[in-house]
């Protein structure tokens, strides 16, 4: 029948076979209007971190868009982890190990909950500047992402080596991904106002956007010392680059000012009110409806307990052996003393102590890796223990549990005490813990139904926001793609001094002229009462 239809009209029925040959040949994207070459730069911090970039990478790929997760190699236990399950995953490896030597000392940190300024100055600055060194050393290994001649670049905020390192590999138009809420310097060097009074600084601060007298003096130090901070990396950085790359590099501030958009995971239904420009974009929770489910093993743990289970699960870079040892035994104790809930402890493989720590504890299992959006989902999950890390915050609001946190570093302190302000949880200092603390405060959570509630209304907006974060990522992605935007959202305050913005030069303006004024009335009344004497 095909034959006799083609003896009709031969060449209208060739030429759409002839059409599939010839995009078979070159590739469909180049047929896709709106399709781009993406590049998603993300080295391996963490695994979460991994996770994340992978979901911006799989979205785009499956959006047509021709993306390469590219990962330089950090943390050589994430070498076979790509995280991706569709977009193309390109690595970066044997170039630097020294991220993980100053991994190795991270335990220390787990015993102050406050990193001093002068420890931040000596340490901080200088953590992520021998794995830049590295990166430029090895810069010519990239040659062949400058060859594939991408259209974007995504890369995020948390290693300051990002910017400059996207910028060294010519990439025309960039996409900043903030891992975190608006960080203090981003928000800087963008131009957004973040006044202290009401915005909590983002790193090691335990504040939201309702304090007292003296946490708002801790909230404008935290503020100042988050910017210097960012400022000297910045300045570093930069030098490395002048001395490795090009005498030329343009500072990073300016760098960071040249993205097209920054897209902040986090999301508003959920987080702070608090100023906001158009280049900035809440997609927090991506990938929040995907369905999956738990392996056998998890779904009978999680199915124990009279009133129900409660997961703990300090994150891939807080594990519970290196937590302090007050930590541990709270735990233990709390554990122990609530048998009509039975626990599942995310603990690292090989973890010893654990294991005979809760030898004779019955209502508790110990996992090494769990699914968590799954086990958030559980309908018999009352109640989440956290680190308090951005992603599992979000998702534990998105999913209605409430949590308990104890965080370790950055934003995990904001982020446990917006859950407060919420009423969707509590937050513990690591400092403040004595054996009944995590009893006391899981008994809290657990009893009171007010928690529970909050948590899951908080649910319910960030499950009916008017647009997903997937709709966003990829409109403003086309967007981007479709349009030189890098100026078009700037703030003015970009162009202004310190004192402009504040307007010191008008207050300033507006009392001294009076004064200059009365004081020269009053010199002259003067003048004149003892020129009539």
């Amino acid at each position: 029948m095909y034959y006799s239809i083609m003896k009709r009209n031969p060449v209208q029925h060739l030429l759409p076979l002839l059409f599939l040959c010839f995009t078979s040949f070159i590739g469909p994207s180049r047929f896709i209007a709106d399709a781009a070459r993406i590049l998603v730069y993300c080295p391996s911090i963490s695994k979460s971190h991994v996770l994340l970039c992978s979901k911006y990478a799989d979205l785009l790929h499956n959006a047509a868009h021709d993306t390469v997760l590219f990962i330089p190699s950090y943390y050589t236990q994430l070498d076979d982890f790509d995280g991706a399950k569709h977009a193309k995953v390109w690595r970066f490896q044997n170039f630097t190990d020294a991220y993980e030597k100053r991994m190795a000392s991270f335990a220390g940190i787990m015993e102050n909950s406050h990193i001093g300024f002068y420890d931040r100055l000596t340490n901080e600055v200088d953590f992520w500047m021998p794995m830049c060194q590295d990166l430029v050393n090895q810069l010519h290994r990239m040659q062949h992402i400058v060859d594939y001649k991408f259209d974007i670049a995504l890369y995020n905020d948390i290693d300051p080596c990002n910017p400059a390192v996207v910028w060294s590999l010519g990439i025309p138009k960039t996409v900043l991904l903030s891992t975190e809420p608006i960080m203090d310097k981003i928000a800087w060097d963008l131009g957004l106002p973040s006044l202290p009074s009401y915005v909590p600084s983002v790193e090691e601060n335990p504040n939201h956007d309702r304090m007292g007298f003296f946490d708002r003096i801790l909230n404008a130090y935290k503020h100042f010392q988050s910017i210097v901070v960012h400022y000297l990396q910045d300045y570093h950085i930069q030098k490395v680059f002048q001395e490795n790359f090009s005498k030329d590099f343009p500072p990073i501030q300016n760098i960071i000012r040249n993205c097209s958009v920054v897209l902040v995971n986090t999301d508003e239904m959920f987080d702070i009110p608090r100023p906001i420009s158009t280049k900035f974009v809440y997609v927090g929770m991506l990938g929040g409806a995907e369905q999956t489910s738990l392996p056998s093993s998890l779904e009978s743990a999680f199915n124990k307990g009279n009133k129900g289970s409660v997961f703990i699960s300090f994150g891939t870079v807080a594990p519970f052996n290196i937590l302090p040892k007050t930590v541990q035994l709270s735990i233990f104790h709390a554990i122990k003393n609530l048998p009509d809930y039975h626990f599942v402890l995310k603990v690292a493989d090989g973890d010893k102590n654990a294991t005979d720590m809760f030898a004779n504890v019955p209502n508790v299992d110990l996992v090494h890796w769990v699914p968590q959006k799954a086990v958030l989902k559980h309908r018999n999950l009352k109640l989440f223990v956290s680190h308090g890390g951005m992603n599992s915050v979000l998702e534990t609001m998105y999913h209605g549990v409430p949590m308990v946190i104890m965080p370790v570093f950055t934003d995990q302190f904001r982020n446990a005490k917006n859950v407060e302000r919420r009423g969707a949880g509590v937050m513990v200092g690591r400092e403040t813990v004595k054996q009944e603390t995590f009893l006391e405060v899981i008994s809290k959570v657990l009893e009171e139904e007010s928690y529970t509630n909050s948590a899951q209304r908080i649910s319910r907006l960030i499950q009916s926001r008017p647009f997903t974060p997937e709709e966003r990522v990829l409109k403003w992605i086309d967007f981007v793609a479709n349009h030189d935007i890098a100026d078009q959202f700037d703030l003015e305050s970009n162009n202004l001094t310190l004192a402009e913005i504040n307007y010191v030069d008008v207050v300033s303006y507006l009392v001294l002229v009076p004064l200059l004024v009365f004081f020269f009335a009053f010199r002259n009344y003067f003048s004149n009462f003892g020129k009539q004497k």
